[in-house]
């Protein structure tokens, strides 16, 4: 099962990390930025679950990128805290959604909320604070 769902497009933005876990896929919609990762066996612990640091990244950067559109950060964010919550287990073939809601985006900081999904159920969830510019 490697389809992607309809409207994500490999994201344009990547790097290092991102090429090693991905490819992930990005689209806008009315929840904003949006990135989608099929889950894959080199994702998956020795349980069979992905993997928490697979989740917390995509926490971390979707958190961002809502952030940074909303707060018309050229310079970039820098991620101050994130705290995770993991609520349910992912597997080897799921396809993970991640959405975020900022909740204010100032000068300095920035904060957001951030969810996982698998099949329409939570997975992760988590508080993030940036710093602006």
């Amino acid at each position: 099962m490697s389809e992607v769902p309809a409207g994500f497009t490999p994201s344009e933005r990547t790097g290092p990390f991102f090429d090693l876990i991905g490819p992930v896929h990005t689209r806008t919609d009315e929840r904003g930025i949006v990135l989608g990762l099929r889950a894959r066996t080199e994702h998956c612990n020795a349980r069979g679950f992905v993997h928490a640091a697979v989740l917390t990244a995509l926490l971390d950067v979707v958190c961002g990128r809502n952030c940074a559109a909303a707060a018309g950060a050229d310079a970039g964010l820098v991620t101050v805290n994130l705290n995770v919550d993991f609520v349910a287990a992912a597997r080897d073939g799921d396809w993970l959604t991640a959405t975020a809601t900022v909740t204010r985006a100032g000068r300095r900081l920035a904060f957001a909320s951030g969810r996982v999904e698998a099949a329409d159920r939570p997975v992760a969830t988590a508080g993030a604070v940036f710093a602006v510019g």
